[in-house]
């Protein structure tokens, strides 16, 4: 006899794959209702299902018995206070106001009764991590907007940071229905929500941090300042109220290009920009200023020295005593990586000519008499244009020099004639100048800054100057309204409530 196992099978495996593209079908369905975009016409109204639902979760981001929980809470506050409260969630809606959005919704549906205006909308849009609460003329009496803002921050934000969007929107909506069932609900919501404490105070933390951070970096700032001016010497003077506006000035292109990364690019701005990141932010302006007085503080002391072995004992010194407070300006460690960088190029450079101990470093100074002692005019004339720069040794028993060159500027040349390296190569001199009507014509040539020397090395012509052609549009645009009515009671608002971000 012949089985029917081998047919069984296939036939299962088929109805499996059926079964398979199906549910992914399906899916796939779910996964495009979920992506909706809505505009205010497509938010559904929940009056749609009946006079007592209150909220519109078209794409299910709350659980279903939590909606039925709160469509009760609103049930129970309009059978209480006559008050309409509507809670709206979706994924994502056509608009980067949410204000504005929720506003033309709130109209559109006409939430609260038409008398007393006294209807409340909560609307939150997940992938854009928005709320807004938006109130009715009657119901800013009752709870203003700043204890519509507190009730966000203190409820909603914290939980849907976690991704607790239930509990998040169902303790919003008990506290609502508390103080909206309250005999006095104003009075209700200061007792439950005293007022912050201003910012200018000394109970207030924030207040107490910033002056901790300013205390802190304005100590520093005047240790540097002292530091300095042990270190330099009394020609050189310091800046001591300069760098405060130097880093006044990094700090707002700071705040400038930071307002547009976070409003623009993460779209978080009203999470970053709050009072509570006041210290934070004069850390970084702190840290900023400091670079800068460490900065201009080094530079007054390198400018103090001619001498570059008294130049560099002064920085090390410097970048020893300044270690720890550049720390808190970390750009700074890039001076303290240029200094250390400096010494460990120079590290040989007073190592005598040889080890017989008879070599008597000559210290160097301004004074142009005493470097002409032991230089000719060919030595420091490389030594003005920065050709190169010598260390200049003195034999105690013979008394003879030796000149060994450091800092060589490898773009200029020995000399043919003089033989000091002071030629410039290829250097370009403008015989005629170009026009917008004809061109003009060079002279290439090498040409020694010691002596007399040059060697022509031919003529170029200069290209006829080109005019800036200018442009100009000029573009126009215009707007229009829309009005609609609801199942609600018909209120309206003028665009009370608060928002934020999580």
């Amino acid at each position: 006899m012949k089985s029917n196992y081998p047919y069984f099978l296939g036939s299962t495996i088929k109805t499996l794959l059926w079964i398979g593209f199906i549910l992914q079908g399906l899916l796939f369905t779910q996964s495009l209702s979920a992506q909706t975009i809505y505009n205010i016409d497509e938010v559904p109204s929940p009056k749609a299902k009946g006079q007592d639902y209150f909220v519109s979760d078209p794409d299910g981001i709350l659980e279903s018995h939590t909606v039925n929980l709160l469509d009760s809470i609103s049930v129970d506050i309009e059978k209480q206070t006559g008050a309409e409260y509507a809670i709206v969630l979706v994924n994502d809606y056509d608009s980067d106001d949410d204000f504005q959005f929720a506003l033309d919704l709130f109209n559109k549906w006409g939430i609260g009764k038409k008398e007393a205006n006294n209807g409340l909308l909560l609307f939150i849009a997940k992938e854009k991590r928005q709320y807004r609460f938006i109130s009715g003329y009657g119901m800013e009496r009752i709870f203003p907007d700043v204890y519509l803002k507190r009730v966000g921050e203190k409820y909603l934000v914290p939980n849907f940071k976690e991704g607790n969007y239930d509990q998040g929107v169902y303790q919003a909506s008990e506290f609502i229905a508390h103080i909206l069932k309250s005999p006095n609900s104003l009075e209700e919501l200061k007792s439950m929500m005293p007022e912050a404490i201003p910012f200018f105070n000394l109970q207030n933390p924030y207040f107490k941090n910033s002056l901790l951070v300013i205390g802190l970096f304005l100590i520093l700032y005047i240790y540097i300042h002292i530091i300095g001016k042990r270190l330099k010497t009394e020609k050189q003077k310091l800046k001591p109220i300069a760098p405060f506006f130097y880093g006044l000035g990094c700090m707002a292109f700071l705040m400038f290009l930071s307002i547009f990364i976070f409003a623009f690019i993460f779209k978080n701005f009203e999470q970053v920009y709050q009072v509570k990141n006041t210290p934070y932010f004069l850390f970084v302006f702190g840290g900023l200023v400091l670079w800068m007085k460490i900065h201009d503080t080094q530079e007054a002391i390198k400018k103090s020295y001619v001498d570059e072995k008294e130049k560099g004992i002064a920085l090390k010194k410097f970048a020893g005593l300044t270690f720890i407070p550049s720390i808190l300006a970390p750009l700074a460690l890039f001076n303290m990586g240029g200094i250390l960088f400096r010494l460990n190029k120079y590290k040989h450079r007073y190592d005598p000519p040889d080890n017989s101990g008879d070599w008597e470093r000559i210290i160097r100074t301004s004074k142009k008499s005493e470097n002409s002692q032991y230089l000719n005019k060919g030595q420091l004339k490389e030594e003005k244009i920065g050709s190169r720069r010598y260390e200049i040794w003195k034999n105690k028993k013979t008394q003879e020099l030796k000149l060994i060159p450091w800092d060589i500027n490898k773009s200029l040349f020995e000399c043919p004639e003089c033989h000091f390296y002071t030629l410039e190569k290829n250097k370009e001199k403008v015989l005629k100048k170009a026009t917008y009507t004809t061109r003009g014509e060079g002279e290439k040539m090498d040409k020694c800054e010691n002596c007399d020397y040059i060697l022509k090395l031919g003529t170029f012509f200069i290209p006829i100057l080109e005019r800036s052609s200018d442009g100009s549009s000029s573009s126009g645009g215009g707007g229009g309204s829309s009005s609609g009515g609801g199942s609600f009671g018909g209120g309206s608002s003028g665009g009370g409530g608060a928002g934020g971000r999580w």
